[in-house]
């Protein structure tokens, strides 16, 4: 394979997350209340992605819309510090950088209050130039659903300007509140390689909750991968021919859901641009997610490729590359 200067490319949402955990759930029903404790760090899925994929070794470029401020700055130094490339963010002084406040409730469960009209709903697929696309191995869509100038067509036309470039792609789903669904990912499907959804975005995409009708109905697509991520019941990976569940390794309570889902799906996706077969990339995702859920914040406790091998060692799970 040629060589290129970047394995990966993450794009999406990039935010700047102020958290408060502990907090009541009848918090709407009184005037006040102490949360347990606070926190502040960088987010948003595409930087998450890229600082999971950044960690485990992967080169790693980020790609998304930021205001020229103070909180751009901010997420730029985590980015940086985690070893992301930050060329190719784009900073406008006309926009704001997404700040959410973020509700972590005593089950670990997350409640996010966003503000509109942030930098990521300017993010357009162009954002994502040729120049960046010629330099990089594969793409990853980090936020689809959420991308109003980007979801529906012009995903898909970002999906086949990378595949006629020659990257693999994958491309990871938040709840679509507007409720257009399908209609925001059914073009980048057809150039999509790798695409795990949550199960509850699974079953509204599939109109179904069984497994099996969900699969089926994912197959019409021409993707190499296929899974559901199954939340404190693991994951269920399939390549169409062959199919795998796995539970999860975190048996523990979360400290904290933000960003779970994001690094599974960067830990899976930097295993499988290693090499390694579909049962060790999902493996790979859960150690990576076992690192994001022990610890408040989306990204800071994010794990290194020796630190994913040490846990699966501890759990006496073998990974193995793929010769096909």
């Amino acid at each position: 394979m040629e060589n290129k200067q970047f394995d990966a490319v993450c794009a999406g949402i990039a935010t700047w997350d102020t958290l408060f955990t502990g907090v009541d759930r009848d918090l709407m029903e009184i005037d006040g209340i102490l949360a347990k404790g606070y926190y502040a760090s960088s987010g948003g899925d595409a930087v998450n992605a890229a600082v999971s994929m950044a960690r485990l070794g992967l080169r790693t470029a980020v790609c998304a819309s930021m205001g020229k401020d103070s909180a751009a700055q901010l997420v730029i130094h985590e980015l940086e510090a985690a070893g992301a490339d930050c060329s190719y963010l784009h900073l406008d002084a006309a926009v704001h950088t997404a700040a959410p406040a973020i509700l972590v409730d005593s089950d670990g469960e997350r409640h996010i209050i966003r503000v509109p009209d942030n930098g990521n709903h300017f993010f357009t697929q162009d954002m994502v130039s040729d120049e960046l696309l010629d330099k990089a191995r594969h793409l990853h869509l980090a936020s689809a659903n959420v991308l109003k100038r980007l979801d529906g067509k012009p995903l898909g036309v970002l999906f086949a300007r990378a595949h006629e470039k020659g990257l693999t792609t994958s491309m990871d789903a938040s709840y679509d509140r507007e409720g257009y669904w399908m209609k925001n990912i059914e073009d980048a499907l057809m150039n999509c390689d790798i695409f795990i959804p949550s199960f509850q975005e699974a079953s509204i995409y599939a109109g179904s909750e069984d497994l099996h009708e969900i699969c089926a109905f994912f197959s019409r697509f021409p993707l190499k991968i296929f899974g559901i991520k199954l939340g404190e019941k693991g994951v269920m990976v399939t390549d169409f021919r062959d199919t795998w569940t796995m539970g999860t390794l975190y048996r523990k309570k979360p400290v904290d859901t933000t960003g779970a889902g994001d690094a599974f799906l960067a830990g899976f996706v930097s295993a499988w641009l290693k090499g390694y077969d579909i049962p060790s990339c999902a493996y790979v995702g859960s150690a990576q997610s076992y690192s994001v859920l022990g610890a408040v914040g989306a990204n800071s406790s994010a794990g290194t490729w020796v630190e994913a091998m040490e846990l699966l060692i501890a759990y006496i799970i073998d990974i193995h590359l793929s010769y096909d």
